[in-house]
């Protein structure tokens, strides 16, 4: 059976985030929106198809290199938005039926043929107007991701339940030290055989689930309100302060007080300063004493601002939202709402303007590229990784790309 996961016309909705990734890339569970696709189905018997933009063929190919990405030829199977939160009975449901959308968004249909790859978005077009409503959660937009942490760590944790690497602390007998305080709901904590939790810890999972995944450690004196997940090598520094919703990882280091947020891999927000309902993309750095506003001062509702357009959210709590490889200096402070692109250096002595374009260096330059490649390379050996020619050529041509400049 081919699964071909495609990413619609919307997908800039979802900048700064998705820069630089597919809409199948998103998470606010403890799964991305393809990982909970491909749980849901036999491997074995599944090929796995992505469709996204055309720039960003090869970097995906890049990170997904079991799947097949952009083919020139398009297989007969059946096609789910990537952007949209799938489970085992609406993967099932849309399997009966030929096209489903929810409020004029196209979320599924089956094709019992092929179709060449440049005509796939016209075909896209076509067969929305001729679909079945089907209640699918889908993200419009970035903030949409913070609204579902609860509801989606709380759905994902039954696949938790199947492995024996996490123990439970309510059933399980995993020693942890006698000083690490555990307020809890039945079957609330999920601690990886290989993670850590200091003594003076405190879990309190009265209101979600508390879940570390493997290599991930929380040291001493931190304070974690679930719902919570931290994901693979993740460290929790100490004294932190996770006040429920929150998702951490992998490959990050936290610290301060963080509420209803989400680290993206790789990314650190090391030492004190809030965070709240907010987005952090991969190899982001916080300096220290970053704080962002969530919420106006006269509480009015927040309005977004993607440079050509200005959304009004209808949200009176939202922070903000970072794009990959940017960096905050010490004591620099965001704005509630406030949008940052991908690779800026941000550094002021006030508020930031709340629409930081990529490339941008302070309040008016651009970053040097070379210089920029030259940091990325230094940041991402420190974590044994490697900058590759492939996203070296993406960056380039995104650079060069005038509506990413100030």
């Amino acid at each position: 059976m081919n699964i071909i996961i495609f990413e619609d016309k919307y997908i800039k909705d979802l900048n700064p985030i998705s820069i630089n990734h597919a809409s199948f890339e998103m998470k606010c569970g403890i799964f991305t929106n393809l990982e909970r696709i491909v749980n849901n189905f036999d491997k074995s018997e599944t090929k796995f198809i992505l469709i996204v933009r055309d720039n960003l063929k090869d970097l995906i190919q890049e990170r997904f290199p079991r799947f097949i990405v952009n083919p020139n030829v398009i297989p007969k199977g059946l096609f789910v938005n990537g952007a949209a939160l799938w489970n085992r009975q609406n993967l099932k449901k849309i399997q009966e039926g030929h096209a489903f959308s929810n409020s004029s968004r196209l979320l599924s249909f089956k094709l019992d043929e092929e179709i060449k790859h440049e005509k796939f978005h016209i075909y896209l077009e076509d067969i929305s107007k001729v679909t079945s409503d089907l209640d699918v959660e889908i993200i419009t937009y970035p903030w949409n991701l913070i609204d579902k942490i609860n509801k989606y760590i709380n759905s994902d944790i039954s696949e938790l339940r199947k492995s024996e690497e996490f123990v439970n602390q309510y059933t399980g007998n995993q020693n942890l030290s006698k000083s690490v305080i555990k307020i809890e709901n039945k079957e609330n904590i999920y601690i990886h055989k290989n993670s850590t939790v200091e003594p003076g810890t405190i879990l309190d999972s009265r209101n979600g689930p508390i879940i570390l995944n493997q290599g991930s450690l929380i040291e001493s004196g931190s304070i974690i309100r679930g719902p919570v997940f931290i994901d693979n090598n993740s460290i929790i520094n100490n004294a932190t302060k996770l006040k429920n919703n929150v998702i951490v990882g992998p490959n990050c280091k936290v610290g301060g007080e963080i509420s209803n947020s989400i680290f993206n891999g790789f990314s650190n927000k090391q030492h004190d300063g809030f965070l709240g309902h907010s987005i952090v993309g991969e190899w982001v750095n916080l300096g220290a004493n970053t704080n962002n506003s969530n919420l106006k001062n006269n509480y009015s509702k927040i309005k977004f601002n993607f440079s050509k357009k200005i959304i009004d959210t209808n949200k009176q709590f939202l922070g903000v939202i970072i794009g990959d490889y940017s960096r905050s200096a010490i004591g620099t402070l965001f704005n509630t709402g406030t949008y940052v692109g991908l690779g800026a250096n941000i550094f002021s002595n006030d508020f930031s303007k709340k629409y930081i374009n990529s490339f941008s260096w302070g309040k008016s330059e651009v970053v040097d590229f070379s210089k920029f490649i030259q940091t990325i390379k230094i940041m991402k050996q420190r974590r044994n990784r490697n900058l590759t020619e492939i996203e070296i050529k993406f960056l380039q041509k995104l650079y060069e790309n005038s509506s990413y400049k100030s």
